[in-house]
């Protein structure tokens, strides 16, 4: 029959009247705690189902974490000086003893939070003072800093998963043995705590900025799409380990990102779209046209003194005339060629537009001004009857 093992001690340690308080230091607090870990040894071999286990040994380590708190709370002075550490033995031969019962996802007691960080002090302030002189991003290197700020301030707002703690100090010996001051110190230290699937929203956030960053060089759109495209299968051919990862809470890191990259992917796959159909749009074949450039250069320049153009920008009036036009003798016409024939037409030139638009002046008083026309016909057959 399973049940609390924790009760006696826990009346014993949080005594309800002065007289329980004096019996702690007459107790045998290694006997007390030998009893609970024969009593966790014989539920390992009793016929309970594998549910039952996992609730049991889940219970106990929750019932050892808040007994520690509360003593930590308490701040009583006349317990004995072993009791702390009792306590962080018996969570120690929990996670030891019986892992595959052990639940990474607890909060960690205030105890075992504070002895991490004294065992973990001198690597976290050599890996603190090599990240400040690091040649990484800034980004990155904000990132990293203030996790470890937050790490080492034990504070009731900020608890960690035992998941979490052991995830951060494996991180913390991963990056003493990088070479931070290298130039591939960054990518090197990416690809590790990607594969380590840390999931961290700092971190995250960094690599949605890295990619949006990376984007800026890329002019247009299939570009950006092609970049997007070939992020995204980097994230999905990293090997998703189970189990692991700094917050059991959220999604993995990979989860993250590739469904991020998805939506930036369809997101660029409409702007592609968009472009092609404008390009599609504006993609008019040349008009050819039976005249020379410098023929058109002298109509353009009748068309602007005449202020036919609502706009006085030549050089925008010459590149539209170039991308849209070319003559019988090029089929490629430059703004700038244009320029120089509209500022050096000469008397022949001119007179060859004067022939054309006389020509067309003739064709209007003939089709649109008949009788102007006939009239003018018999005034220069008979002049002498006007």
């Amino acid at each position: 029959m399973l049940k609390n093992e924790l009760k006696y001690i826990e009346e014993l340690l949080l005594p309800t009247d002065t007289l329980n308080a004096n019996t702690v230091f007459k107790i045998d607090i290694d006997g007390q705690f030998n009893l609970i870990r024969e009593a966790w040894e014989k539920a390992i071999f009793s016929d309970s189902s594998e549910h039952s286990l996992v609730r049991y040994f889940h219970f106990h380590l929750d019932g050892v974490s808040k007994l520690s708190d509360k003593l930590h709370v308490s701040n009583r002075g006349s317990y004995p000086e072993d009791i702390e550490d009792a306590l962080l033995a018996l969570i120690d031969h929990l996670r030891d003893s019986y892992s595959a019962y052990f639940n990474l996802d607890a909060p960690v007691p205030v105890i075992f939070h504070k002895r991490l960080m004294a065992q973990l002090h001198s690597s976290i302030s050599v890996v603190g003072k090599s990240l400040q002189v690091s040649k990484m991003s800034f980004a990155l290197k904000t990132c990293l800093l203030n996790l470890l700020s937050e790490l080492t301030e034990l504070s009731d707002n900020v608890r960690y998963s035992f998941r979490s703690l052991s995830f951060l100090e494996h991180i913390i010996y991963q990056l003493l043995s990088i070479d931070l001051q290298s130039d591939k110190a960054e990518e090197l230290l990416v690809t590790i705590l990607s594969k380590s699937d840390f999931n961290h929203l700092s971190f995250f956030v960094y690599r949605q900025n890295s990619i949006r960053d990376a984007l800026v060089i890329f002019s247009s759109a299939q570009e950006k799409l092609e970049y997007l495209q070939m992020e995204k299968s980097k994230v999905l051919s990293l090997p998703e380990l189970k189990n692991t990862g700094y917050d059991s809470s959220w999604p993995s890191l990979k989860t993250m990102l590739s469904t991020w990259l998805q939506e930036e992917v369809c997101l660029a796959e409409q702007a592609l779209r968009k472009d092609i159909e404008i390009a599609a749009e504006n993609n008019v074949p040349k008009l050819p046209i039976q005249t020379s450039v410098a023929h058109m250069a002298c109509i353009i320049r009748l068309l602007f003194e005449e202020n036919v153009f609502s706009t006085n920008n030549l050089k925008l009036i010459f590149k539209c005339f170039a991308g849209h036009y070319q003559t019988k003798r090029q089929s490629s016409i430059s703004p700038g060629s244009l320029s120089k024939e509209f500022y050096s037409i000469d008397q022949h030139t001119a007179a060859r537009v004067r022939d054309l638009l006389q020509r067309m002046v003739l064709r209007l008083n003939r089709n649109f001004f008949p009788v102007w026309l006939v009239t003018g016909a018999i005034i220069l057959r008979y002049p002498n009857m006007c």
